[in-house]
């Protein structure tokens, strides 16, 4: 029997008038790249590449972007949480200074460059009499310069990384107890690792590529201020394949790096992007969960008991009075409502989508500007304090599982944001994890 013929589904077509376009820009492009691979004297390649003077550059100009780089790093990375995160006035300026050297002209950068720290700049007088330090001319000075034109690329993709990461993850962290510090480095800056790391790339190779600021701030001092780019310039004019060589080696590192980047230029692990997970060990057909889950080891915050869950391997923490307190809260949003609870107490909020169920949690977390909630637990009055010194946590609609860390680290976080050391932490996550029947998947990842 003869089997029908499979249809194929029709592709989409583009137009004639949108094709050519297209594929000339694309030869736009191409040609001046096979320009340098044609004209390039491979017999000599060899020799261009390892001269002396080459050499010389080459090391500069490892050393200038690196340290470019770094400096993109430390002042890049706080201002493009502050432009993704926080609400301030003349937000729209300070993002516009960000952009201005992606489209300023780099001789102009290096102008304003020599103007502000220049000898006769406007701070450059007092760095030389008070530390010093004399920027024009120097190798300092060429790392200012390209961190100048560099540092925006870093700003740009992390900001654009932090503004598609749900603030879900960082807010129950810091229900959880971890300072805000603690939430940035833990959970904010592994989550947004493709951006940053996709920031740093480019900025480090922009740094490589600079020119025009470097040549009209620092000069062109070999050994000193000159880098490749400034040296295919001068090696154009006294050795036209020496300089296509050079250039080879600049298109060459570009290259690299955008091979390397693809695909991770503003991604989120916890967004469009699933972990791999761990092969995972065979699992015991046997194993199901406890049908009477065990009564919860309470945590004593004190330092006997962190030193006895150090000290003891593969304790588990037994049983001890928990202390509970009444809650008092008084919140105010689109309505008034007070709400009070004896210790022990479990609340069911019922209502429709959008009655403001979400708020109200939020507002007791103080995790919302909608609604302020004044709020008691027991004696103390945690209404001026941060989410993470209120000791009230939560879990949100759609979970917020840290997709970079393991059911294990997921389950110790609380613990360890407490102070609990991180060996005794991961036993009593383990611990927690067995009873549940899924100690076997604690290396798993969520997703």
């Amino acid at each position: 029997m003869k089997r029908p013929a499979l249809r194929r589904t029709p592709g989409v077509r583009a137009p004639l008038l949108l094709t050519v376009p297209a594929l000339l820009a694309v030869a736009f492009l191409m040609l001046p790249l096979v320009g340098i691979l044609a004209r390039t004297s491979w017999g000599d390649l060899g020799a261009h590449l390892t001269a002396e003077a080459t050499t010389q550059a080459l090391r500069l100009s490892l050393l200038v972007s690196l340290w470019s780089l770094g400096l993109s790093l430390l002042f890049g990375v706080p201002l493009a949480w502050l432009l993704a995160r926080v609400p301030f006035p003349g937000k729209a300026f300070v993002r516009s200074l960000v952009l201005l050297p992606m489209v300023l002209p780099p001789t102009v950068g290096g102008v304003a460059l020599l103007l502000a720290f220049g000898r006769r700049g406007l701070l450059g007088p007092w760095l030389e009499d008070t530390f010093g330090i004399t920027l024009p001319f120097h190798t300092s000075g060429a790392v200012l310069a390209a961190t100048f034109v560099a540092m925006p690329f870093l700003v740009i993709s992390l900001e654009g990384a932090l503004g598609g990461l749900r603030p879900r993850y960082e807010e129950t962290a810091a229900s959880l107890g971890a300072s805000p510090v603690r939430v940035f480095l833990t959970v904010t800056l592994p989550m947004v690792a493709p951006g940053l790391i996709a920031g740093a790339a480019l900025t480090w190779a922009r740094a490589l590529g600079e020119f025009g600021a470097t040549i009209t701030f620092a000069g062109n001092l070999p050994g000193t201020t000159q880098t490749l780019p400034l040296q295919v310039y001068l090696l154009l004019q006294e050795s036209p394949e020496a300089a296509t060589s050079v250039s080879l080696l600049l298109l060459a590192i570009a290259m690299v790096v955008l091979i390397a980047l693809r695909g991770r230029w503003t991604g989120t692990p916890g967004d469009h992007r699933r972990e791999r997970s761990a092969p995972r060990p065979e699992e015991p057909t046997a194993a199901a969960a406890p049908d009477v889950l065990p009564e919860p080891a309470a945590y004593v915050r004190d330092e006997a008991a962190q030193d006895a869950l150090g000290k003891a391997p593969g304790h588990v923490l037994e049983k001890a009075p928990r202390e509970r307190w009444p809650l008092h809260a008084d919140v105010t949003g689109f309505t008034r409502l007070a709400l009070a609870a004896d210790p022990g107490t479990t609340i069911a909020v019922v209502g429709p989508n959008g009655a403001g169920k979400t708020t109200l949690l939020r507002a007791l977390l103080g995790l919302t500007p909608r609604a302020h909630a004044a709020l008691r637990l027991g004696d103390s009055d945690v209404t001026a304090l941060p989410p993470h010194r209120r000791g009230v946590a939560w879990v949100p609609q759609d979970g917020a599982l840290f997709p970079h860390l393991s059911a294990l680290s997921n389950t110790a976080y609380g613990l360890r944001a407490h102070g609990v050391p991180r060996a005794a932490a991961r036993r009593e996550a383990q611990s927690w994890l067995d009873r549940l029947g899924v100690g076997h998947l604690a290396h798993r990842r969520p997703g």
